[in-house]
This record gives structure tokens, C-alpha cells and sequence, in this order.
């Protein structure tokens, strides 16, 4: 319709401006001008409004607003157990209740974490086992075999507990896990197999590191560290 009425304004002021007055009238002159002015802002006017028109189709699928890129983003919860780090992680069962750590229970803890580090350092793959559940034995002989094929060998001596809490403890059928958060300090270093000289680390001055240990125990039986992850 806009085309059509424009048309017809131009084709009618051009007919009235020849037939009225000539080509040489200032009046048929003066209409033409105004005509025109009135032509090109009318189509100015016609051409923002198709512009604006467009416009909408930068929306969402469904109309409105474009939705953000983050529209029902949710972030994750965070687990419930200490995820483990290059140690087998506990296997995930129902759990039957919470359990209460006692000072004997601190006291095996501790004592774990001296004798596994120092049987760790010295290859005793026996005190491992013994300490230690199947799984994280067979971590521990890997990484003892994988040294050795380097002609390393990780030293660890000094352990010292400076600090421990419990994270968490509790009950699967008949098997107590208990995961403690343990502070401690110890001279840690990779010596040369065959020169003994220091590869890595500092041997005059203890380093300190907190860990997740996990232990399990079977029917109220000994404590074995299960995992192990950084905290």
C-alpha cells in the first residue's frame, strides 16, 4: 500500500504541475519540490520502519529476549568423599551409620602413617602388605618397580605427625573406614640408586605435606591404610 500511495502522489503532482502551469510555473514548480520532500521522507520513514521490523529476529527461538548462555546452568555438588588421587578409591557402598574414632583408633593412625613411609622407604614390600590393603600394595610395587627400572630410590625418613582430624568415619556391613586429615613433616627426597646423591628434594630440611589418608578395617580388626589423596 506505502508503494502504491507514493506512486500515485508522484504520478498526480507531476500531471497537475504540466497541466496547471506549465513547465515554466513557479506555483506547479513549488508544488513538485513539496511533493518530493513529502516522496523521500515518506520513503525514509517506510525504510527505518522495515529496519526496526527486522529486528526481533536476534531473539530466542520462541520469541523475547535472547536467553544467556548460562540459562539453567547449575553448578555440581560436591561429592561426598574425598575423590583419591592416584591410590585406589574405597569402593562406594550404602552406608549402615557413622562410627566414633577413639584414641586407640588416633593412635593406629599415627603409627601408620610412620611405619608405611618407612617401609616404603626401604623397599620392604613385607611390612607393606601387611599394612596396606591388595589394592594399594599393588600401587606401592609399581611405583617401587618403576623407580628402580629409573635407578632411583625415594627416601623417606624423619616422619613426624604435627597435626590429625578426623574428615569422616563410618560403617559398610561389617567394614569401619575412617578418612583423617594428617599433617606431618618428614625429610622426602629421590636419591641416585647407585651414587646415592640427590636427585630431588632437600636432604638437611624436612618438608611438610597434608594428606587424606583412608583406612579400613575388617570385623573390628587392624587398621590398613586403604587410599591416600592430597588435601
Amino acid at each position: 500500500m506505502a508503494k502504491g500511495l507514493i506512486g500515485g502522489l508522484i504520478a498526480g503532482g507531476l500531471i497537475g504541475a504540466l497541466l496547471g502551469g506549465g513547465l515554466g510555473s513557479l506555483a506547479g514548480a513549488g508544488m513538485l519540490m513539496a511533493l518530493l520532500q513529502i516522496t523521500l521522507i515518506g520513503g525514509l520513514v517506510w525504510l527505518l520502519l522495515r529496519m526496526f521490523r527486522r529486528r526481533p529476529a536476534l531473539a530466542g527461538a520462541h520469541g523475547g529476549a535472547m536467553s544467556s548462555p548460562f540459562a539453567g546452568f547449575e553448578p555440581r555438588s560436591a561429592p561426598q568423599r574425598p575423590s583419591v588421587r592416584s591410590f585406589p578409591a574405597v569402593a562406594a557402598a550404602p552406608r549402615s551409620g557413622e562410627i566414633d574414632i577413639d584414641n586407640a583408633d588416633r593412635q593406629d593412625f599415627e603409627r601408620l602413617l610412620v611405619e608405611v613411609q618407612d617401609a616404603f622407604s626401604k623397599e620392604d614390600f613385607g611390612r607393606l602388605r601387611e599394612r596396606t590393603t591388595p589394592e594399594v600394595m599393588s600401587y606401592f610395587a609399581e611405583e617401587l618397580s618403576q623407580n628402580a627400572t629409573a635407578g632411583r630410590r625415594n627416601s623417606v625418613s624423619g616422619t613426624v605427625l604435627i597435626d590429625a582430624e578426623v574428615a569422616e568415619a563410618w560403617r559398610e556391613d561389617t567394614t569401619d573406614y575412617a578418612t583423617i586429615a594428617m599433617r606431618y613433616e618428614s625429610v622426602d627426597v629421590m636419591l641416585d640408586r647407585s651414587t646415592g646423591a640427590v636427585l630431588e628434594g632437600d636432604a638437611e630440611r624436612p618438608s611438610q605435606a597434608t594428606e587424606l589418608w583412608t583406612f579400613k578395617r575388617e570385623s573390628h580388626g587392624e587398621w590398613r591404610l586403604s587410599a591416600v589423596q592430597e588435601a
